[in-house]
């Protein structure tokens, strides 16, 4: 199979996923707000959020080994492949331990970093410490990695859909008995562990010596993996703590200064344009395997022509997705869980435009660490990273909810929008004037279709479910319609069409 099927098919899965756990989120959000109250399910999912950051513990590791396993399966050098699983498998282990040690510095002072109820904060404590069993399934991690190295994301969606529904049954069943925060963090556990076995079942079933490699003493074939995984784990841990001070610290700063409840309509207000947002992210996820392929055979004017391609791509769909959010989101949250939980259209505009920026920078990420060139990128990332955080604390006592999301908004326009293709030019060689107008033509597009699109929407409110999904549909397709004709060329729209035919 081609890597342009494999993408697709990785592309489709991922869209897959999206509309199930869309449809899953509108079915169980107002049960959930029903059972739990705000203040439960604001407290649950900012103390989440702040052990999410526990990953930081893993110090850099994965994005360290999936270049690494990429290359060798590519390569077809099936004993490198093993001994870096076997590295992988043995270094997780000891991350394991030290995030363990972390959660235990952390869970004395979650009530302090997610202010709630005093009636609740035994209900906060007890789902915290019970969250802390997932670590045991932690060391299977290099298998999910050998998954998505060999271009099999298709596979990881699956096993993604079947957590959602675990995670959502287990999740409506313990709150309408009354199981309150801990029965929320038991769900999430018990989806993450069948997650993890499921996702590792067809490495382990292939590579099954890598287990009793990694019990034995390291010899020097394993040093020089682990030397190779040391060289990038550093450049690679300051990526990933600016990806989590740049995009996973909303919640927590809204916390913090607006409390935990406020926490909920933040979060449903721009339930869609996350959703879009991973849409458009995906693109990068499922094409980063065969951009390293490119890279890894030279072949540097291929590689640029498809990273340009899909920055047009990424753009289009994120559009295309993103309008008719912006436009109806307020009728979609009012039906969905009732207008109160809707946080204003500064949050839903700057959601929207986040979504699309987002999008594009995923993309561009990948092209540095798919290929091993993370270090070159860090200036920018820890850059923006402090941009980002710096605008997010000064703002959000003043503007409010919407604080964090400006955070974004300026850090993207201040720094990646201009550094990243530069710095592109000079580690690819990738032409800016394409690049730029890979952007820049969508969204001049889009500058003249959204005045209509709004008139539209002002002239035919929805008055349902049908009527809103209709709507947004319309405002959709006519946008892709027109991205079609003027945006992509008479040898695109070409290839589309076969690729249909073929599926």
């Amino acid at each position: 199979m081609s890597r342009t099927q494999r993408s697709v098919i990785n592309y489709a899965s991922s869209l897959l996923l999206q509309v199930i756990t869309l449809s899953i989120g509108i079915i169980s959000t107002p049960l959930l707000l029903k059972w739990l109250g705000n203040d439960r399910f604001g407290a649950f999912r900012s103390a989440n959020d702040w052990l999410g950051h526990l990953k930081l513990l893993e110090l850099g590791l994965g994005g360290s080994l999936m270049p690494m396993i990429a290359i060798a399966l590519g390569q077809g050098d099936q004993a490198k492949v093993r001994l870096t699983l076997s590295v992988g498998i043995r270094a997780y282990f000891k991350v394991a331990c030290l995030m363990l040690g972390g959660a235990i510095v952390l869970g004395c002072v979650i009530l302090r970093l997610v202010p709630t109820q005093a009636a609740l904060t035994q209900e906060l404590q007890l789902g915290y410490w019970l969250n802390l069993l997932s670590l045991i399934w932690l060391p299977l991690t290099p298998f999910r990695l050998l998954t998505d190295a060999a271009q099999r994301s298709d596979l990881v969606n699956l096993v993604f859909i079947v957590q959602s529904l675990i995670i959502t049954g287990l999740s409506l069943h313990l709150a309408q008995v009354g199981g309150g925060i801990p029965g929320q963090f038991l769900a999430v556990l018990t989806g993450t562990a069948i997650a993890s076995i499921l996702l590792s079942w067809r490495g382990i079933c292939r590579y099954p010596d890598t287990f009793s490699m990694a019990l034995r003493p390291p010899r020097p074939a394993d040093h020089a993996i682990q030397q190779q995984v040391r060289q990038l784990s550093v450049p690679t841990l300051l990526f990933n703590v600016s990806g989590q001070i740049s995009f996973l610290t909303d919640n927590m700063i809204i916390a913090y200064f607006l409390g935990s409840a406020s926490v909920v309509p933040f979060l449903l207000t721009q339930r869609l344009s996350a959703l879009a947002q991973a849409q458009v992210q995906v693109m990068g996820n499922a094409t980063w395997a065969a951009l390293a392929d490119l890279y890894a055979d030279q072949q540097l004017a291929a590689f640029n022509a498809k990273i340009i391609y899909l920055t047009k791509l990424v753009v289009i769909v994120g559009l295309t997705l993103t309008i008719p959010i912006a436009l109806y989101n307020p009728q979609f949250v009012q039906l969905w869980v009732g207008a109160e939980q809707f946080a204003g259209w500064q949050v839903n505009v700057l959601a929207a435009i986040n979504a699309v920026l987002l999008g594009v920078l995923s993309l561009w990420g990948w092209c540095f660490s798919g290929t091993g060139n993370i270090a070159k990128f860090l200036p920018i990332a820890l850059t923006g990273a402090s941009v980002n955080l710096a605008v997010s604390l000064l703002a959000t006592p003043v503007i409010k909810m919407s604080g964090p999301l400006l955070g974004t908004s300026v850090a993207f326009i201040t720094v990646y929008i201009w550094w990243t293709p530069w710095l592109m030019k000079q580690v690819f060689g990738t032409p800016l004037r394409a690049l730029v107008n890979a952007i820049a033509r969508p969204l001049l597009i889009a500058a003249f279709y959204v005045p209509g699109a709004i008139w539209f929407a002002q002239t035919y409110p929805p008055s349902g479910w049908l009527t809103l999904a209709l709507s947004m549909l319309t405002i959709a397709l006519i946008f892709l319609g027109i991205a079609w004709l003027f945006l992509l060329s008479r040898e695109e729209r070409s290839q589309w069409s076969r690729q249909f035919k073929r599926s």
